[in-house]
């Protein structure tokens, strides 16, 4: 998958420093299974350290719809994937839906 150059990840103005820091870690993850490899674990710990900042699914739902629209990429399906996958190494190819 081809990840535009330009895009700014959803943040929310309450976050502290250190949130933001979990945050942007999992988009960060999310972008890698889409366009290369991450491990299972790796994505599954930096999930969970999100759901931690992110724990409403109000919000979460909100997120991932910017995160969809600055890039193509869904952080709800990406964890689907992940979740339901028991592969060691894992690349999310949504071309396969």
């Amino acid at each position: 998958m081809q990840i535009p150059n330009n895009f700014a990840y959803p943040l929310l103005p309450e976050w502290s420093t250190d949130e933001i820091v979990v945050a942007t870690d999992f988009y960060q993850a999310v972008e890698q299974l889409y366009a290369d490899k991450i491990e299972r674990e790796e994505f599954l710990r930096k999930y969970h350290a999100y759901q931690k900042v992110v724990p409403m699914k109000m919000d979460q739902k909100k997120i991932d719809r910017e995160f969809f629209d600055e890039t193509g990429m869904s952080i709800y399906q990406a964890a689907k994937f992940v979740r339901n996958s028991d592969k060691k190494i894992l690349h999310f190819d949504n071309t396969a839906r």
